[in-house]
Parts: C-alpha cells; sequence; structure tokens
C-alpha cells in the first residue's frame, strides 16, 4: 500500500505542474491576443485617419473646382488657394501615414515573439498604410471628381486638344477595344481614364511620372495605357487617314491656283531619345536624333496619308520611294481614276513636291535654274499650295507636344505614337476643335533647339514628266492672261 501511495504521489505532482503551466500559458495566451487586438485596432484606425484626410481634400477641390467656374479666369488668389489646400493636406496625409507606421512597428516589435498569425496580420497592414500613401488616392480622385464633373469645354480644349463631347465619342467608339472585365481582385480603369492619360501623355511634354502622380496610377501603368489606346485609334480610326472625298480635295486645290492636285507631300523629322542599338543611324545633319515623319495633305491641311518609322539619317527621296504612296501612285491604285484636259492632253491626277522629291509624271516640283515668267508663275502657284503641308505640321506640333521635343518612347513603339497623333489631328480638325492660344509661339520657340534638317536637293526627272510639268504651267500662263 505505501508502494502504490508512492508511486500514485508523482502522478499528482506532475499533473500539478501541468495544471500550472496550462494557467501560465493561457495567461500568456489572452496577454498575446489582447496584444494583437489593441494592434488591429490602432491598424483600423491609422487607415481610417488617412481615408478621412483624403476625403476632406477631395471635397476641398470639388468645391474649389465649383467656384472656379462662377469666378474670371484670371483670379490668381483661387490657384493660390488651390496650391496652399494641396500643399498642407499632402504634409498632414503624411504626418498621419508616417506616426501610424512608426506605431505598428512599435507593436511589432512588442509582438514579434508572440504569436505567428499576431506578426502576420500586423505585416499586412503595415503594407496596407504603405500602399495606401504610395498610389496617393487623393490624386487619382482628381479625375473623377474634379475634371469630369465641373471642367467645362476651355478647359478640356486646353488640356485635352478637344471638347468634352469629342472625347466622349472617341470613349465610346474605343469602348470595344479598350474595356476590360471587371475580376475580384480589382476593378479595371475605366476608358475615360485610360484615353484621358494617353492624351495628356501625347498633348504635353510631360513624362510618365508626372503622368502617373496626376492620375493616381503606376509609371508602368501610363506606359501601357498609351501605347494601347495609340494601337487602339489605329485599329479603330486608320480610315479617317485616306483620301476618302478626292473630288472635293481637287476642287480645293483648284480654287488655291493648282488644277487635278490631290494633295502635297513632304516630310518632317520628330526628334526622339538615343535607341539603345543602332543609335548613330538616327542622327540627322543637325545632329540630333529623329524619325521621319512623311505626309501627304489635302486642301485643308488634314493628312491623307502617312509614312513614319525610317531614321532620320535617310534621304527624304529614299524614304519616299520605300513608301507604300509611291507604289500606289506608280500603279495608279491612288486617287480617283480620272483624266483632265490640260492643254490638248490627257493627265491623271498629281501631287506636288519641292525640290527634294523627283520629277515623276505624277509628282510635279517647281523649276530649278533660270526662270522666265512662266516657271515662275507655275512655282509660285505650287509654292502657295504647298503651304498647307507646313501648316499642318506646325498644327500638328502645336496640338499634340510630345512630337515637339523628344519623344520619349523606344524606337520600335514611335512610329505607332506618331500615326496616333496624326490621326487625333485628323479628328480635332473635322470637328473644328480650336487650338490652345499662343500654340504658334510655343511651337517655333521649341523648334530652335530642334530645327529640321537642310533639304537635299533632287534633280533627276524623266522626260515625260517635264512634258506634263510645261503643260501644268501653261495652261496657269494662259489661264493668267485670261482673267
Amino acid at each position: 500500500m505505501e508502494k502504490e501511495e508512492e508511486i500514485q504521489n508523482p502522478d499528482s505532482q506532475s499533473t500539478g505542474e501541468e495544471t500550472v503551466r496550462n494557467e501560465t500559458s493561457s495567461e500568456v495566451t489572452v496577454a498575446g491576443d489582447k496584444v494583437a487586438s489593441a494592434a488591429v485596432t490602432v491598424a483600423t484606425a491609422a487607415v481610417a485617419a488617412v481615408k478621412t484626410v483624403v476625403g476632406i481634400q477631395s471635397q476641398l477641390f470639388s468645391r474649389l473646382a465649383t467656384r472656379r467656374t462662377f469666378l474670371p479666369r484670371h483670379r490668381r488668389d483661387l490657384l493660390e488657394l488651390e496650391q496652399m489646400v494641396e500643399n498642407a493636406a499632402a504634409v498632414r496625409l503624411r504626418a498621419v501615414v508616417e506616426t501610424s507606421i512608426d506605431s505598428l512597428r512599435a507593436m511589432m516589435c512588442s509582438c514579434l515573439f508572440q504569436s505567428p498569425a499576431v506578426l502576420a496580420g500586423l505585416i499586412d497592414e503595415l503594407y496596407i498604410m504603405e500602399r495606401a500613401f504610395w498610389v496617393q488616392p487623393g490624386r487619382s480622385e482628381w479625375w473623377e471628381k474634379v475634371v469630369l464633373p465641373h471642367w467645362d469645354d476651355h478647359l478640356w480644349q486646353e488640356n485635352f486638344r478637344m471638347s468634352r463631347q469629342t472625347f466622349m465619342e472617341l470613349c465610346d467608339r474605343l469602348r470595344p477595344v479598350l474595356e476590360r472585365q471587371t475580376t475580384n481582385m480589382r476593378a479595371p480603369i475605366t476608358v475615360e481614364k485610360q484615353l484621358a492619360i494617353a492624351i495628356w501623355k501625347l498633348a504635353t511634354p510631360d513624362s510618365y511620372r508626372s503622368v502617373a502622380e496626376c492620375f493616381g496610377v503606376g509609371r508602368s501603368t501610363v506606359s501601357r495605357i498609351v501605347m494601347e489606346v495609340c494601337q487602339a485609334l489605329y485599329d479603330v480610326y486608320h480610315h479617317v487617314v485616306l483620301l476618302t472625298k478626292p473630288r472635293e480635295v481637287i476642287k480645293g486645290f483648284s480654287a488655291k491656283g493648282f488644277p487635278h492636285c490631290i494633295g502635297v507631300i513632304d516630310a518632317t523629322h520628330i526628334p526622339i531619345i538615343a535607341p539603345a542599338h543602332r543609335a548613330m543611324e538616327y542622327i540627322n545633319s543637325r545632329g540630333y536624333y529623329s524619325m521621319v515623319l512623311q505626309a501627304l495633305v489635302d486642301h485643308e491641311g488634314k493628312f491623307i496619308d502617312v509614312y513614319a518609322g525610317r531614321s532620320g539619317k535617310v534621304h527624304d527621296a529614299r524614304i519616299f520611294r520605300s513608301s507604300p504612296i509611291f507604289r500606289a501612285m506608280n500603279q495608279g491604285t491612288f486617287g480617283p481614276n480620272t483624266t483632265m484636259d490640260i492643254e490638248g492632253e490627257q493627265v491623271k491626277p498629281v501631287i506636288l513636291g519641292d525640290l527634294a522629291y523627283p520629277l515623276l509624271p505624277w509628282l510635279m516640283t517647281p523649276y530649278s535654274g533660270q526662270l522666265d515668267s512662266r516657271k515662275q508663275l507655275f512655282n509660285s502657284t505650287l509654292g502657295h499650295c504647298r503651304t498647307v503641308v507646313d501648316y499642318a505640321f506646325e498644327r500638328l506640333r502645336g496640338r499634340w507636344r510630345c512630337l515637339l521635343s523628344r519623344l520619349d518612347v523606344r524606337e520600335r513603339y514611335a512610329p505607332r505614337v506618331i500615326v496616333a497623333c496624326c490621326i487625333l489631328h485628323n479628328i480635332c480638325e473635322s470637328k473644328g476643335e480650336p487650338q490652345q492660344e499662343g500654340w504658334e509661339e510655343v511651337v517655333r520657340s521649341v523648334s530652335r533647339s530642334y530645327q529640321q534638317p537642310e533639304r537635299q536637293l533632287m534633280y533627276m526627272s524623266n522626260p515625260h514628266a517635264r512634258e506634263i510639268r510645261d503643260l501644268f504651267s501653261t495652261y496657269l500662263e494662259r489661264r493668267e492672261q485670261e482673267k
């Protein structure tokens, strides 16, 4: 009996020790849960504080935008007030975030040796805080709560180069291509915001970083959206860069003085950033990297054919001979299949160019050398009609100012952006969208840093082409004498 009691006593002692340990561990667990609960409470309060500051900032900007519509545009005090509110809100937001993050880190240190689940929860809350500050939610609401509901047509035309109505029409046409499905992870960027980001980047010399901060998205997101919108513009609106009404174009150039003409051709150099490969091939005679845009323009300054992508080192005539318009005109597949009686000869429609292009039966260039009155009249008439292409290039750069200075996209994507700008140019011209005030001064000022290379003259011609040019010059002289 005594031995049995001795055997049972150790069991009772061990049971008591286990009970004490269980009670102690339960107390530690309860304490850890309290600390975890407090940490989560602090994190939730910090997130709520950030949202409150952002909400106040958005409300202030909405009220200021509403006041803007009722005040004169020269009120500088309103702009100063906006800047003051923005700076104060940004400072307050940063202070709240930094204080909250410091509190969370202190909680993490105190809970470091507690439950791993508690530590994981705190890390998640810390990531939420840092992420909320990184995406700048106050900035992302500028588009939805200020631009869309409060901007008038003047602000739309000044910043997006088109009216709100034209912008929304573009959105409706591009929606089947750009719209993305909503997933469980996140809501997609709306078509309106995608188009706004792309047009803002094309219309201004702003960097990807500044555009990203303006719309509250990432820099890589801006780059991707710009490329997708440019491709969508080509897929949906490529028909706007075509000769759709040749008779009206011929009539328009006849009113300017030159008969049976369907367009004026010329080329311009677009500055680009230094390519990663074969950079020397893109340096033009002015010493900067460029890509050539060859364009055929109608009598109203709208593009009816564009060809972009060749390096700035290549001669204009060589680019012209490799372009689709050269093959189409040679084959007679471009323009109407009609002829006009010019001094007793049936002549097909022609296009006009300068001395950098060869004289061809369907491409008229000026006379060179000693000129009599007949040749001078021909050159002056052709030069007067050629002003439309220079004016078109100026308006293209004045409206889409990413083409003014160095185009900051890779050379493989630069043609897509250039063609998209030409498409948007035609859309704005067709809708009668006005240019921003002072655009001519801006274009001329910036163009001084990137002057166009001097044109290398081309004296190649064939006898048949010279005969046709003589027919046109005789026709113009006789018409001038009959006036």
